[in-house]
C-alpha cells in the first residue's frame, strides 16, 4: 500500500484523460471528480476508473470525449441535459448547475439527464447542490446497459445498481453537508471491480449464483460472469432494494427521456437520471433548519453504543455516523497524509499512461 498525494495524482489523471482525446477543460473536470472520490474514501469511483472502464469505453465509443452536453429548458422549473456520451463527470456538473440556476428564482426544479455515459460518484452531485444551499435528490439508471443485479428469487443479471443520492445543507450546524449516496443493490459494482483488481475476496451476502451459492471470488464474478449482485437487503429483505431499483429505473427513464432496463442493452454503463432541487428558504428559514440539524446530530452522537450491538460487516466504524461525515473526515486526513492505493491499482494506472503516451507523467511516488 502506497500513499499518493492529491497534488500529484490530479495532474496525472488529467494527463490520462487528455491522452484519450479530451480537451484540457474536460480533462481537468474529470480528474477533479475522480480524485475527489479517492479523497473521500470512494476509490471504486476514483482514479481506478481510468483503467477498469473508461479506457475501454473510449476505445469502443461509449464515451465521446469531444462531445458537448446540451441543455434543453422545458419550463420555468424543468430541463433536460443530453450528455451526448461525454464523460459523466462533465454531464453531471452541467445538470447540477442547471438545477441551481433554475432554483435561483423558484423554490423547486427538476432536471432530467440522458446519455451521460458514467455519472461517476453520484454523491458528488448531492454535495455540489447542498453546498450551493439546495436540498437534492437523484435517481439513476443505466438505460438497460451493463446489467449486474438480480431481482429477489433469481440470479439473472437484469438491473443496474440504480444509485440514489440525497443532499441537505447543514445550515452552519456541521462542517459538511448531509449527503447519502447509496446503491439499491447490496453494494456498488465499482467496489466489486476494485476488489478484483486488488485480488481481494467479496464479503458473503453480496453475490449469489443460480445454484443459490454465495459467491466470494471477485474474479469469478467479474471475469467469469458467475452470479449476480443481490438487491439491497439480500436474502432477508431484498424485495425492498428491488422496489427502490424499479422506482429509480422509471424516474430516471421518464424524466431523463432515457431507456430503462428491458429496452436497451450493452456492455458499458450509460446513465440516465432524475435530479430534484429545492431551495430550503422557500419553505423554512436558516435558523430553524440549523436547529433541526443540530437536534438530529446531537441525538445520534448521544446514542448509546454497547459493544454487544454490532454495526454489521459492511459498516465503517463501530458507531452510527451522520451521512457525509465519514467522507468529510476521510478527505481531511487524506489531504494531509495522501491517498492509500494498492500496488495493483498503481500498476494498472501506469499501464494506462504507457498506452496513451503519458508515461512521463507517472508520479515518482507510484514506485512503478
Amino acid at each position: 500500500m502506497r500513499r499518493i498525494h492529491a497534488s500529484d495524482l490530479r495532474p496525472f489523471v488529467a494527463e490520462l484523460v487528455s491522452g484519450l482525446d479530451a480537451s484540457e477543460d474536460v480533462a481537468e473536470t474529470v480528474a477533479e471528480s475522480l480524485v475527489e472520490a479517492d479523497l473521500r474514501g470512494h476509490g471504486s469511483h476514483g482514479s481506478i476508473r481510468m483503467g477498469t472502464s473508461y479506457l475501454e469505453m473510449i476505445e469502443t465509443g461509449e464515451i465521446h470525449p469531444r462531445a458537448t452536453p446540451e441543455l434543453e429548458p422545458l419550463s420555468g422549473v424543468t430541463a433536460q441535459v443530453d450528455g451526448n456520451g461525454q464523460y459523466g463527470q462533465v454531464v453531471g456538473r452541467r445538470a447540477v448547475e442547471a438545477g441551481i440556476e433554475l432554483t435561483e428564482d423558484r423554490d423547486v426544479a427538476m432536471v432530467g439527464v440522458r446519455d451521460a455515459s458514467h455519472l461517476g460518484r453520484i454523491g458528488e452531485w448531492a454535495e455540489r447542490a447542498a453546498e450551493a444551499g439546495r436540498c437534492f435528490a437523484a435517481f439513476v439508471n443505466t438505460g438497460g446497459t451493463d446489467p449486474l443485479v438480480t431481482p429477489p428469487g433469481s440470479a439473472d443479471r437484469l438491473f443496474s445498481t440504480n444509485p440514489l443520492a440525497f443532499g441537505v445543507p447543514s445550515f452552519g450546524a456541521l462542517p459538511h453537508p448531509i449527503v447519502l449516496d447509496m446503491a439499491t443493490s447490496q453494494v456498488a459494482h465499482g467496489k466489486v471491480t476494485k476488489r478484483a483488481v486488488e485480488n481481494r475476496p467479496l464479503p458473503e451476502g453480496w453475490v449469489v449464483d443460480e445454484a443459490g451459492e454465495i459467491v466470494t471470488d471477485s474474479d469469478e464474478y467479474e471475469e467469469a460472469g458467475r452470479g449476480a449482485l443481490m438487491p439491497l437487503g439480500g436474502l432477508t429483505s431484498g424485495h425492498k432494494g428491488f422496489g427502490l431499483a424499479m422506482i429509480a429505473e422509471l424516474f430516471a427513464g421518464i424524466v431523463g427521456d432515457h431507456p430503462v432496463t428491458g429496452q436497451g442493452g450493452g456492455e458499458w454503463v450509460n446513465n440516465g437520471a432524475m435530479f430534484v432541487f429545492a431551495d430550503p428558504d422557500g419553505f423554512s428559514n436558516e435558523a430553524a433548519n440549523r436547529e433541526r440539524v443540530e437536534a438530529l446530530a446531537g441525538m445520534i452522537r448521544d446514542a448509546e453504543g454497547p459493544d454487544a450491538v454490532p454495526m454489521g460487516p459492511s459498516a465503517k466504524g463501530d458507531r452510527a455516523r451522520i451521512p457525509g461525515e465519514p467522507e468529510h473526515e476521510t478527505r481531511e486526513k487524506r489531504l494531509a497524509e495522501g491517498i492509500p492505493f494498492h500496488e495493483e491499482t498503481l500498476e494498472l494506472l501506469a499501464d494506462v499512461a504507457r498506452e496513451v503516451d503519458a508515461e512521463a507523467a507517472i508520479p515518482d511516488s507510484f514506485g512503478v
